[in-house]
């Protein structure tokens, strides 16, 4: 199989949560469980997104850098980690907790200037998201690069039971 489908291959099974294909390809060509597609996302992010738990444990398995950076060529979707891509996707609390437990960053910003925490104030109102993330080192006191707190997000999308949260939390 050439390398050019073989990428094709590892991003439809990251997407549809193929595991038992994903291993396949992976096994025989384990580089790509850190490659990119043309449009400059991972496999990781792509499996993320989707809330494919078992793809994303496949790739993280064949050694998938959990914090990888996306160099994201598409203009509504901002370079970002795996973590960012499951928070702004299906937002699956399984993934969302692996990706944790791997080891995962909550402090890496994305291009837009986001971390984990300002993506999930603006894309949920789960208080539940929110607390995970800060057990895991989510600073509720970062700023965007426009000077945002998580909290000001979480107003503007009107989620307020995160925004009470977060108030609770000593967020300002």
């Amino acid at each position: 199989m050439e390398l050019r489908q073989s990428i094709n291959e590892v991003f439809q099974s990251a997407q549809h949560g193929d595991a038992a294909r994903l291993t396949e390809i992976l096994e025989f060509h384990p580089a790509l469980a850190n490659t990119e597609n043309d449009e400059g996302l991972t496999p990781l992010g792509y499996a993320a997104h989707f809330g494919k738990e078992a793809a994303v444990q496949v790739l993280i398995d064949h050694g998938a850098e959990v914090d990888a950076v996306s160099h994201s060529k598409i203009n509504f979707i901002p370079s970002n980690t795996a973590l960012h891509a499951a928070i702004a996707g299906e937002r699956n609390m399984g993934v969302i907790q692996l990706l944790l437990n791997k080891g995962a960053q909550t402090h890496i910003f994305d291009s837009d200037g986001h971390t984990a925490l300002h993506s999930a104030a603006f894309h949920s109102d789960n208080v539940e998201l929110i607390r995970l993330l800060i057990e895991h080192g989510a600073d509720i006191h970062a700023k965007i690069e426009g000077g945002e707190s998580v909290l000001a997000i979480a107003i503007q999308q009107g989620n307020h039971n995160v925004k009470e949260f977060l108030i609770e939390k000593g967020a300002i």
